[in-house]
């Protein structure tokens, strides 16, 4: 069985940066003789290479996975903690129709 080679495509997205820094992006990717897509997947390869998967902490809280990092201290002061899945129990039930 023959397998084709694997072709990566590109994908398209839409990001919302201040002028200011998409000016100075693009400039570095100019003295970089890349274009701005091409400087860009290369920042986020290094960001990706510098952080494993071992690293990359899972949230404990809803508070965690549903913020960004840079939520107001205060936004934390409240907790809600995940269940953890392996500990849930589940409940085994019948279906009975209603009968009319």
């Amino acid at each position: 069985m023959l397998h084709e080679p694997r072709q990566f495509t590109a994908m398209n997205v839409t990001l919302k940066l201040p002028d200011d820094l998409v000016r100075e992006a693009r400039h570095l990717a100019v003295n970089q003789s890349q274009s701005l897509s091409a400087w860009m997947a290369n920042l986020v390869r290094r960001e990706l290479a510098t952080k494993s998967a071992t690293e990359i902490e899972k949230p404990k809280t809803w508070i965690e996975a549903l913020t960004l990092p840079d939520m107001p201290a205060s936004f934390y002061e409240k907790d809600f903690p995940l269940p953890d899945r392996k500990a849930t129990k589940h409940r085994e039930f019948t279906f009975e129709p209603d009968e009319d």
